[in-house]
């Protein structure tokens, strides 16, 4: 059985890096991520490809980056594989600043084969507690994403386009 450590926001700030894990705090709750394979990382980036591109050839005022520290809550900190700051959060943001205070507007998760399914769970509702429009969940094995906004969810197949902010085919990423 896990040992679940209960911390604070603050707490958490304070911990000393270690090389080769990541951490994240949900709901108080410290949780421990293992370092992402190649193959995740691949994903990662052909989907950050694919969102700045749309970004840039439609004028949206947008900012969309990986991996970057945000800080929900007091007792929320989550870092997703990809972010979208939109309008007044993208124009306000502190490049220099981490963790980002508050919520992305759109927030990707590639899904590993290790990953809990109630930690997963957790964090797509802390996302959207907190003011995130919609939370990705790609799931690379079998070629689906699952897409969260506020009490609804659906689930797309390689084959469909994510219709969203952006419109990117699956078949692409």
């Amino acid at each position: 059985m896990a040992t679940i450590t209960s911390i604070t926001g603050a707490q958490f700030d304070a911990m000393p890096y270690n090389e080769g894990r990541r951490w994240e705090l949900v709901n108080g709750e410290l949780i421990s991520v293992a370092s992402p394979t190649p193959r995740h990382q691949d994903i990662v980036f052909k989907i950050l490809l694919a969102i700045r591109r749309y970004l840039d050839a439609s004028g949206i005022s947008a900012l969309a980056y990986q991996d970057v520290e945000f800080a929900l809550t007091d007792n929320d900190r989550v870092r997703p594989d990809v972010c979208v700051l939109l309008g007044d959060k993208a124009r306000s943001l502190d490049p220099d600043r981490i963790p980002i205070p508050g919520s992305p507007d759109i927030a990707i998760e590639v899904i590993s084969p290790t990953e809990r399914s109630s930690e997963s769970h957790d964090k797509v509702r802390a996302y959207l507690r907190t003011g995130t429009a919609e939370v990705w969940q790609v799931y690379p094995k079998s070629r689906t994403v699952q897409i969260h906004r506020g009490e609804i969810a659906r689930l797309l197949e390689a084959s469909q386009q994510v219709n969203s902010i952006t419109t990117l085919s699956l078949d692409k990423t």
